[in-house]
């Protein structure tokens, strides 16, 4: 079975480095693809060429500097330097006309056997399947439409001054969970502001950052099983606002972390 989130995920080598893809109705926000869906895409232009069991992402920053329209991107990839244990990836992605719509930084590392200490997480959390399944498809993006949504707290439409949610999600074709993907999910949760006010604003997320914590062997494990996400807001002041998510499986394991600065212009 081919996954609809593969099958937007085409790229077509130029060569020298140089990819082009395509935009696609099904990944759309607001007013541009999905943000998610756009780091994903990078960071397909160069996992695609990584051996199975090679280096794996370890952390990659996007930042979106515009929204492109619909039609051709054109990708370009730079290793900047790979030694044994770790590598490093700068990724452009352009419109066909050369304008730059965002950027981002890739580190890579093979997998390795390492003392482990983290906090412990033992959720409290009741089984997915105890919490209604959300109707995404009463939301005007099409991009929640290929996602299951199950929120624990933090409902859309009510007014959480905190701007703290649960949520367990997964792909709504049951596709098996990868870097990739995993990628897309983690700008899956919905902006702080809708939550702490309770109705949708003017937003544009400028820079996302992805922490992988978990191992493609591990994500493998895990499968298309539901994964808990947790976010909340530090901090909302001068037109910006903060926002950290953490997404971990049913066992409580940390598999990434999130960090976005979010441009808002909402008054008072």
């Amino acid at each position: 079975m081919t996954f609809t989130f593969d099958e937007t995920l085409g790229l077509t080598s130029r060569g020298d480095n140089c990819f082009v893809g395509h935009t696609d109705q099904r990944y759309w926000n607001m007013i541009g693809p999905f943000g998610g869906w756009i780091a994903a895409l990078m960071l397909k232009s160069v996992m695609q060429d990584i051996e199975e069991g090679g280096f794996e992402p370890v952390a990659l920053t996007v930042d979106f500097m515009k929204a492109p329209g619909e039609g051709a991107l054109v990708i370009r990839r730079t290793c900047d330097r790979q030694g044994r244990t770790a590598a490093f990836w700068r990724i452009d992605m352009e419109t066909p006309d050369g304008k730059l719509c965002a950027r981002a930084m890739l580190t890579l590392a093979p997998y390795r056997e390492t003392l482990e200490f983290s906090a412990r997480r033992d959720s409290d959390i009741s089984d997915p399947a105890s919490f209604e399944l959300s109707n995404s498809r009463m939301l005007p993006i099409k991009w929640a439409h290929l996602y299951e949504t199950r929120v624990v707290s933090g409902h859309l439409g009510a007014t959480n001054p905190e701007a703290r949610s649960q949520a367990w999600i997964r792909d709504a074709e049951r596709r098996p969970l990868d870097h990739l993907s995993l990628t897309a999910i983690c700008d899956s949760p919905f902006p702080r502001l809708f939550l702490a006010t309770g109705t949708p604003s003017n937003i544009s997320t400028i820079t996302m950052t992805t922490y992988f914590h978990a191992s493609m062997a591990e994500l493998r494990e895990i499968g298309d099983a539901y994964i808990l996400a947790e976010s909340r807001c530090e901090r909302s002041v001068g037109g910006f606002y903060d926002q950290h998510s953490n997404f971990q499986a049913a066992d409580g394991r940390l598999l990434a972390a999130s960090q976005q600065m979010v441009w808002y212009d909402r008054k008072a």
